[in-house]
């Protein structure tokens, strides 16, 4: 088996530590695979969700301009070490809240507990002086040196997972050295597991998610489609930066996917690769509920298909089953979901429209405002419209 290794990036004369990022569209299975991974005495996992660019530097047109008008003004000012301070100030914060979030969530659950020092708070801080990129290496380790306990051979990859999947070119941009996990799933059962975890689950109506918007159109075209096509695109120009994960593969068999990751890290895997663990291995007393399902508690090994251990029930309606069929069929091809026998099954683009032109029971459901409702669904037609009639792709 391999040995725990290190890769590091040289900036500027310094080292850190190697990055590894695991990047999913949400509700596939990325959750799951980091804690799988976690016991690997090669691994340092920050056990929590990290949408790290889309905090510091959101890519829309305000984040945009608030970085341009910031840059600005310490060129005119001569005032750099200001705008220094306050994005210091910024990291300062978003720690504390981490931080915070962290323990909530599992640190008062481990079976095995973990002494954390009074100063860990303030230690993590000072190390974040530096830019965009040298912050997270720096954050993730401060971390993993005040929560990893563990006895290693030499220091860990360090990774995290995101959901920042329409950010990947800035990812790989930003940290020259980084891999890449991407974890993929069908998308019919992707989205069904969004729509059941939003709209029966959470009861939001579908243009509420989160304040993104419409729920079918992020998962498919902020998030599925760009997802496969950069995970796609890594694998062909530089396999040695980019792995493939089928949710579907995990579920089915763990060990042999995650022996498979971590011979392509270069690290040994970890004891138990079946068993979800947190911070270096550690057990949980109760895993964070991220079943779609009221009722049903996250387990800790794996379950080969939830859906038919715990009853789920089909919700895709046949509309948005052609929907996602047309605009993910070439893509979930070369990724192994769709045959030939699915070709056959392509809407007409114009009779799939027609079919989207009376509202159903869903897009009526869980609505609070009428005023509301009226302008998601011009805005949902107008997209339809966008994709079904004025283009081909």
């Amino acid at each position: 088996m391999p040995s725990s290794t290190v890769v590091r990036a040289s900036t500027g004369g310094m080292s850190r530590p190697g990055l590894v990022g695991i990047f999913a569209a949400g509700r596939n299975g990325s959750t799951l695979l980091m804690r799988l991974l976690d016991g690997s005495p090669g691994l340092w996992i920050y056990p929590i969700e990290l949408n790290y660019l889309r905090t510091f530097a959101p890519h829309s047109p305000r984040g945009t301009l608030k970085r341009a008008m910031w840059s600005c003004l310490s060129l005119l000012t001569g005032n750099h070490q200001a705008v220094r301070q306050r994005r210091i100030r910024r990291f300062h914060r978003w720690v504390g809240e981490q931080l915070d979030e962290m323990k909530a969530t599992y640190l008062d659950k481990v079976v095995e507990p973990i002494e954390v020092r009074d100063n860990t708070s303030e230690d993590i801080r000072k190390r974040m002086q530096g830019t965009l990129a040298e912050n997270l290496p720096s954050y993730l380790d401060g971390i993993r040196r005040n929560y990893d306990d563990r006895q290693l051979p030499s220091e860990p990859l360090l990774m995290f997972k995101s959901l920042e999947v329409v950010d990947l070119p800035r990812y790989e941009r930003l940290f020259p050295e980084m891999k890449f996990v991407h974890i993929v799933r069908h998308p019919y059962t992707n989205y069904a597991c969004l729509k059941r975890t939003d709209m029966v689950l959470k009861q939001k109506p579908f243009w509420d998610h989160g304040g993104e918007g419409d729920i079918l159109r992020l998962q498919l075209e902020s998030r599925w489609i760009p997802h496969a096509e950069f995970a796609l695109q890594g694998l062909a120009t530089d396999p040695a930066r980019h792995h493939l994960v089928r949710y579907e593969d995990l579920c089915r068999s763990p060990q042999e996917t995650v022996s498979r990751i971590c011979t392509w890290l270069g690290v040994d895997p970890p004891v138990e690769p079946a068993l979800q663990t947190v911070l270096g291995g550690k057990h949980l007393r109760t895993l964070p509920r991220m079943s779609s399902l009221k009722g049903v508690d996250t387990p800790a090994h794996v379950v080969p298909d939830m859906a038919a251990a715990y009853g789920y029930e089909d919700i895709l309606t046949e509309r948005e089953r052609g929907l996602i069929l047309l605009r993910t069929y070439a893509l979930g091809r070369r990724l192994g979901y769709f045959g030939s026998e699915d070709a056959a099954l392509l809407p007409n683009r114009w009779r799939l429209f027609a079919q989207w032109i009376p509202p159903d029971e869903w897009e009526y459901k869980n609505t609070r405002s009428k005023a509301r409702l009226m302008g998601a669904l011009i805005q949902r037609r107008l997209y339809l419209c966008r994709k079904l009639l004025l283009s081909n792709t």
